[in-house]
């Protein structure tokens, strides 16, 4: 086997259910040229952190991010980032032993709780070991076993205050815990076409903005009292509607929200906002035009998190382009990315619906909104800074063991 790049992982292990078709972890002869990094995911991490991690890796010295504990589940562009995805080696002696014959890392990473503990004994056996923590309650009730894996990694990184008391607590000396950030990658800004935000940023000049961002059928009601609440401080302002699924179809829509007394204008059917539109209905059939709404609003509601079960908008758009950003207590698959945003004020958390038309009237003062929004940026780009310095770590482990 030679290494191939994460485009081409994909294509690999993600396609193929019969086990003569895996790359096996322990195979002989497949270990690539040059320096070679274990890379263990035993907790939250993706593809794209690791692809980061990889790149950033290069700009001291390219080497080989061999990943166990994770299936990479869609395609990420590869550039010059080299990772080979495996399956995670048997705990068992002789397993372990083949696998490390086999793929002779220079240097280890282990993310998530310290367990297997025997897996991580062997890393940290074997080469430097560094165990990247995010929560304390990975540490939390460690056994002998546990503790004697701990004994032999050569830094543990703690993503917060409570795993760095936890370390201490498992008997991790304080010389070998660093105090990180969390380890994340800077999500890509969806791209609008600069002429269009243009022209929409000059008719919109000096009117309060906000978006609503897919909101279910059920959420419209909500979000219809945020935005008469809104004008109710500022008459002139203007509710970007992104209908999400299940909302009628825009002209149906349009009429809906005349009856309700609101002045609308759709672009799907080739309209422009004027001066007297309340509301403006973008068009949900065009999602490259993401880009355009985060960033022509200054604060952006997250549809489908006021109630439980529907498809919810992610927060990174958001955050990624400078939006303050609201949502409700369903957040889903998106309940972790939206809990670390409120937790550093970078967002504002709601009990139910109830409590839109506060958030959105005292969200759109300009200072309150560029708060919560230099907040989230903040806290997107700590991520991509802790994944920089945890590659500059492993590069001078290379360096020291003579990998590179």
């Amino acid at each position: 086997m030679t290494p191939f790049p994460l485009s081409r992982a994909f294509a690999g292990l993600t396609g193929r259910n019969r086990a003569s078709d895996k790359p096996q972890a322990d195979a002989p002869g497949a270990r690539p040229p040059g320096p070679l990094i274990w890379v263990h995911v035993a907790g939250d991490c993706t593809a794209e952190t690791l692809h980061h991690l990889a790149l950033d890796l290069s700009g001291h010295q390219p080497a080989t991010l061999l990943v166990t504990g994770l299936a990479p589940q869609g395609p990420v562009e590869a550039e010059d980032a080299v990772l080979m995805f495996l399956p995670a080696p048997e705990t068992s002696r002789g397993s372990l032993r083949r696998f490390l014959a086999a793929w002779l890392p220079d240097a280890a990473l282990w993310l998530g709780p310290p367990q297997p503990s025997a897996l991580l004994s062997a890393a940290a056996a074997a080469c430097p070991t560094t165990l990247v923590v995010a929560r304390e309650e990975s540490l939390s009730g460690v056994d002998r076993g546990t503790r004697a894996a701990l004994r032999l990694v050569t830094e543990l990184w703690a993503c917060d205050g409570g795993a760095v008391r936890a370390a201490r607590a498992a008997g991790v000396g304080t010389t070998r815990i660093r105090h990180s950030a969390r380890l994340a990658a800077p999500p890509a800004p969806p791209p609008c076409i600069e002429s269009d935000r243009e022209d929409l940023a000059e008719r919109l000049a000096a009117r309060p903005v906000w978006l609503a961002a897919r909101p279910l059928p059920a959420e419209l009601a909500d979000v219809l009292a945020a935005h008469r609440a809104a004008l109710s401080i500022a008459h002139r302002a203007v509710l970007l509607l992104l209908p999400g699924p299940g909302c009628p179809p825009d002209d149906a829509l349009a009429r809906d929200l005349a009856a309700a007394g609101f002045s609308t204008a759709s672009r799907a059917a080739g309209k422009e906002p004027s001066d007297n539109t309340e509301i403006y209905i973008a068009d949900r059939d065009a999602p490259e035009e993401d880009g355009l709404w985060f960033r022509l609003a200054p604060l952006c509601f997250l549809g489908g998190t006021l109630l439980p079960g529907g498809p919810v908008q992610p927060a990174a758009p958001a955050a990624a382009l400078g939006s303050a950003i609201c949502f409700g207590p369903h957040g889903g698959t998106e309940d972790a990315a939206m809990a670390r945003l409120a937790a550093v004020g970078a967002a504002r958390a709601l009990a139910g619906g109830a409590g839109l038309p506060a958030a959105v009237s005292e969200l759109l003062a300009p200072d309150r909104a560029a708060e919560l929004a230099a907040a989230a940026w903040t806290e997107m780009s700590e991520g991509a800074e802790a994944i920089a310095r945890l590659a500059t770590h492993l590069a001078t482990q290379l360096e020291t063991r003579g990998a590179i």
